[in-house]
């Protein structure tokens, strides 16, 4: 009898930026043959396609990365196609198929840049206290509370004049008058 998936689509995530090797997940296939009788019931696992991403143990079904430093800012998301055979993966063997779709989870890997090294900002002298004078916007390509910024000014900024906090909304630093 041919191998079984007890899944149809398998999910898995990992952790973006993780090493050669690192657990992904275990897929398990099931063979209605007897047991007992030679390798009738024994099942292989191989991948058909996601190759050179991931590996599987062909005995257990671990599925493991293959590629060291994979990133989900490079790549996100990958389909892998494994098959399941039974006869101990031999000639004549019985095979069937899922897919599993694997996500790389973001981690905190890029700090926060600014498009430009200077911003100028022109203040009129009426402005008053706490108005805010300016935007200032820095980009990270992480994702979620990975890609928050906030905003600070460094000491020195000339008499401590200034403010910046940051807007939740667009991210952006808004620059306010102190003094």
């Amino acid at each position: 009898m041919e191998s079984i998936f007890c899944a149809g689509g398998i999910h898995g995530l990992r952790t973006s930026v993780c090493g050669k090797g690192a657990y992904v997940l275990q897929v398990k296939a099931t063979d209605a043959d007897d047991p007992t009788y030679g390798n009738s019931a024994r099942v292989v696992y191989s991948i058909l396609q996601g190759q050179p991403y991931f590996s599987i143990d062909p005995k257990t079904g671990v599925i493991r990365t293959a590629l060291p430093n994979m990133d989900r800012e490079v790549k996100e998301q990958y389909q892998v196609l494994i098959q399941a055979k039974d006869m101990g993966g031999q000639l004549g063997g019985l095979a069937g198929t899922t897919i599993v779709n694997i996500t790389l989870t973001d981690v905190n890997d890029n700090p926060p840049r600014f498009p430009k090294s200077i911003f100028h900002l022109k203040v009129p002298e009426s402005s008053p206290i706490g108005s805010a004078i300016g935007r200032i916007r820095a980009v990270d390509p992480d994702f979620g509370q990975n890609a928050e910024i906030e905003y600070n000014i460094v000491p020195g900024d000339g008499g401590n004049l200034f403010d910046i906090v940051t807007d939740e909304e667009t991210q952006e630093g808004v620059i306010k008058l102190k003094k």
